[in-house]
């Protein structure tokens, strides 16, 4: 797998914009090994992976964080690549934006 075979569908498909697909696409393709084969299972198949890193797993991180499962795998490299800033940063959570009335 490549960049190039991978953009298109991250486009037309996941609707990233191109210059975004191409990022996600490079880090997708550099991704740990154990990555790497669950994001072939899910691109081939459309399977979803039952993995768990540092006591995260793809499911919580698309269920308890709201991710997107590119999101949610690319999650699981970092927490393999580094598990403390990962965790730090999956601790802080993400700022929501509410529209409020002012009518």
């Amino acid at each position: 797998m490549n960049v190039n075979e991978l953009i298109p569908r991250l486009t037309s498909e996941f609707g990233y914009p191109l210059k975004g697909a191409q990022i996600i696409a490079e880090k997708l393709v550099n991704c740990t090994p154990q990555i790497q084969v669950a994001f072939t299972k899910f691109w081939e198949k459309g399977e979803f992976p039952n993995m768990e890193v540092e006591g995260y797993t793809f499911a919580s991180l698309v269920s308890e964080h709201g991710m997107k499962p590119i999101a949610a795998l690319l999650t699981l490299d970092w927490l393999i690549r580094e598990p403390e800033k990962a965790k730090e940063s999956l601790k802080k959570g993400h700022d929501v934006v509410v529209k409020k009335n002012l009518n």
